[in-house]
């Protein structure tokens, strides 16, 4: 478990409450998932995850992001359930409910999304390659002009519909984004839908597909929601700080680009209608990134005061 994650609870005891009509201790060891479990967090339910029992040891599967098997001490107390990790089992069904706080970190708090004022675009694209050129759509182009002009399309054009990112102390992850790119008006997501973690030296994301469904009532065939199950488990994210010009670059790589290359024809049906047009300037990047020595693609995020 990573040192830079802190629930509250883990204060050496974790109570976990069992419930049974039999006098006799049960035996509730096994792995729960599926209609076997009641996962949430925070008051946000989880689907897709799974938690095992065995004997004084809960073991969470993938979820804490970057965490796929988090093994926690518990004690069974009969029908008393105290802390910050608390359930119980009934009937074979685990309800298990977390409340989780991070360890302060200097990525907590509200981020701008680039600042177009200071001259800061808000993407952070480049790639290596040995070749002079490469092909971007129909063209040959050198590599520098990709980079430079993807950068300055989409670093202009993200913070238009997308303000501020906020890294919360309970791990979740909100945004402020314009509802309304006719008539601009800003809305925040609510809770729940996405989670952070540092471990590793590495930043996790992962989504809460059921709640996002939920909240934006998606189908489970559209395409942002295909895109985000891939995030559900937890993709690691390198994070630069500049204290100078006070920006965070939060970004893959290419090795964890590389599966999400077959999901780029898709961002033309998710972007803003006003937008879709450019949806092939980032589908052509596929090619680039695949056949590339590196690659990085992400935000660059600028620390936003409390009073704007």
């Amino acid at each position: 478990m990573s040192n830079k994650l802190l629930l509250l609870l883990i204060l050496g005891v974790v109570f976990f409450s069992a419930c049974s009509d039999d006098d006799k201790d049960p035996n509730y060891d096994g792995t729960y998932k599926d209609s076997g479990l009641e996962l949430s967090r925070d008051g946000m339910a989880l689907s897709g995850k799974s938690v095992a029992l065995s004997g004084n040891t809960l073991t969470l599967g993938n979820v804490i992001p970057g965490e796929p098997a988090l093994a926690i001490p518990v004690t069974i107390t009969g029908n008393v359930g105290e802390g910050k990790v608390s359930g119980k089992i009934e009937e074979g069904k685990m309800n298990l409910t977390l409340a989780v706080k991070n360890k302060a970190t200097d990525i907590e708090g509200t981020w701008a999304v680039g600042n177009l004022d200071a001259g800061i675009m808000a993407t952070h694209f480049t790639f290596t390659t040995d070749k002079e050129k490469v092909k971007y759509g129909e063209t040959e182009v050198a590599p520098e002009n990709v980079i430079g002009f993807v950068n300055g399309i989409f670093g202009w054009m993200l913070p238009t519909f997308l303000k501020d990112i906020t890294f919360t102390s309970d791990g979740n992850i909100t945004a402020s984004y314009n509802s309304d790119m006719n008539n601009p008006q800003y809305a925040t997501s609510p809770k729940g839908m996405a989670f952070y973690n540092l471990t590793g030296g590495k930043l996790y994301i992962s989504a809460n597909i059921a709640g996002i469904i939920e909240d934006v009532g998606r189908s489970t065939s559209d395409p942002l929601t295909e895109i985000m199950v891939v995030l559900e488990q937890g993709l690691p994210f390198e994070v630069t700080k500049d204290t100078e010009k006070e920006t965070m670059d939060v970004y893959m790589t290419r090795e964890t680009l590389l599966p999400f290359m077959s999901l780029l024809p898709m961002l033309g049906e998710v972007m803003p209608e006003e937008f879709q047009s450019y949806a092939g300037f980032i589908t052509d990047l596929g090619p680039i990134i695949q056949e590339g020595k590196t690659a990085e693609l992400g935000l660059v995020l600028t620390q936003r005061n409390i009073t704007e």
